[in-house]
């Protein structure tokens, strides 16, 4: 009698080459262009800013609050990482209340994808998607925290061709004060949402009071969608109308 075949080994997981940690510093506010900025670290100038260290810029017309230089997203401090997975948690629930069984989900700058991990628990039925600008993704998807991952930005117009239409859900964590073009990604994250679909964004960074800027609900409803969270709060849930502007 034959020995038994010996168990396939799993697939080796990606390893993740290095990025740069922070983008180029920039002059104007990437939400509408103005050049009224103000730091929230009192005494240091981001043009003076050591190598390695990013500022939160507030800006005076539009009150859009991001990091500059842009920092990119990384595991972060574990007490970081803990408030984070917290808000995850509360985001999550929040969409279920609105969205109880969404087939597919799409999480944007998913990194190694703390948020569908965190996000399963109440949705285990659906199949989350994660796309990242680093290579992190595929090593989320070698441990299956995600089904699908895509590499790059959801502003990609051959990103935003393959996925048109494709998501009941897209999730947007640190995102907006992140991206050079905050309303391009909006509009891209609609575009790839099905008509009737659902659109999260949130600020999750405990170390930074970034707000949301004042112009998303705004920019959203223009759009097309139904805002389903009030303003006071810092996360927005909208739903995406039957047709759409994006």
């Amino acid at each position: 009698m034959s020995a038994p075949p010996a168990p396939s080994a799993p697939p080796p997981v990606p390893a993740v080459p290095p990025v740069p940690r922070y983008g180029p510093h920039r002059a104007d506010c990437p939400w509408c262009g103005s050049r009224r900025l103000r730091s929230r670290l009192f005494g240091q100038d981001p043009r003076r800013a050591a190598p390695g260290q990013s500022v939160l810029e507030r800006c005076l017309e539009c009150g859009h609050g991001f990091r500059n230089p842009p920092l990119d997203s990384g595991p972060g401090h574990p007490v970081v990482r803990a408030c984070s997975a917290l808000r995850h948690r509360l985001a999550a629930r929040a969409m279920r209340r609105r969205c109880p069984e969404p087939e597919g989900w799409l999480d944007v700058g998913t990194g190694d994808a703390d948020f569908p991990q965190a996000a399963r628990s109440c949705f285990p039925y659906t199949s989350f998607d994660g796309l990242d600008p680093t290579h992190r993704v595929l090593r989320a998807r070698a441990v299956e925290r995600i089904e699908e991952a895509f590499v790059g930005r959801l502003t990609d117009p051959h990103i935003q061709a393959r996925l048109r239409c494709r998501y009941d859900v897209v999730s947007l964590f640190q995102q907006l004060e992140r991206v050079p073009d905050p309303r391009a990604e909006l509009r891209a994250a609609l575009h790839v949402l099905r008509p009737g679909g659902h659109l999260l964004v949130d600020v999750t960074d405990p170390r930074r009071l970034l707000a949301l800027p004042a112009g998303v609900r705004g920019e959203l409803a223009a759009l097309g969608c139904t805002l389903l969270t009030g303003p006071r709060s810092r996360r927005v849930i909208a739903r995406k109308g039957a047709v759409s502007a994006a």
